[in-house]
């Protein structure tokens, strides 16, 4: 058999074979995220477990340990008490700034609480959009509770906030943290421009003084467009220890 004959007869098998197999592959990748979606509602149906579509945030916020904390306190307490070369324990002392777990972004550090208005809400460090969607947001311009500056305290209108519209100065909101509870009582309630609230609060973030300030959108009614005025509640700490901390 010639060479020329050799050359033809591989032409007419490799070629195409060659054609194929880069025919296969291409469609193979074009097809890969159709066939993951198939993949995907197919275990879907058939799991047995519920899908989780969000993610669950981060929490430091532990309810039992500031009980824990409080009988540890008491006990030590009750030992000072009977034995005159021991100390004794002040319950008001201030609470050490290197106690305090301080929370990362978007993690619980805290339950708010105000039955009066039917609020118990959990408070978070950082208050995003995707926050707000979870609880209470704090705002990273004020402090934590015991730490006497501002608190400043943001929440939707239709969900964690929306017992707000019924709030009144005298009533208490309890701020529950790992290791203090805080009361606060309201001192009053005003309608203020987003950007009258926005110079406010800057003005208020190196006072000396402990504040709760929480808001809202406002009117409460669900009007279409977008709100411009916010529902603002001032509260006055009334209980719960200081926190010993310096600022650097």
């Amino acid at each position: 058999m010639s060479f020329s004959r050799i050359q033809k007869l591989l032409a007419y098998i490799v070629t195409p074979a060659v054609f194929c197999v880069a025919g296969y592959l291409l469609l193979w990748f074009a097809l890969q995220p159709i066939w993951g979606m198939a993949s995907a509602a197919v275990g879907f149906l058939v799991s047995d477990d519920a899908p989780n579509f969000n993610p669950e945030l981060r929490s430091i916020y532990d309810p039992n340990a500031l009980k824990e904390a409080t009988q540890k306190k008491d006990t030590d307490a009750s030992a000072s008490s009977g034995n005159p070369n021991t100390p004794t324990v002040d319950p008001n002392a201030p609470i050490p700034g290197d106690q305090v777990e301080f929370p990362y972004s978007e993690t619980q550090y805290g339950q708010l609480v105000c039955d009066e208005i039917g609020l118990n809400s959990p408070v978070y460090w950082y208050d995003s959009d995707d926050i707000l969607a979870y609880g209470v947001g704090t705002s990273m311009v004020g402090k934590l509770p015991g730490f006497g500056r501002m608190i400043l305290l943001a929440g939707h209108n239709s969900t964690d906030f929306a017992c707000l519209e019924f709030v009144q100065p005298g009533n208490v909101i309890q701020f529950h943290t790992n290791y203090d509870n805080y009361e606060y009582t309201v001192t009053n309630v005003q309608v203020m421009n987003e950007k009258d609230l926005e110079h406010f609060v800057l003005k208020k973030v190196d006072e000396p003084r402990e504040e709760l300030i929480m808001y809202t959108c406002y009117p409460f009614d669900l009007s279409e467009g977008r709100k411009t005025d916010r529902l603002v509640v001032f509260a006055d700490r009334t209980a719960g220890r200081d926190v010993d901390w310096r600022e650097e």
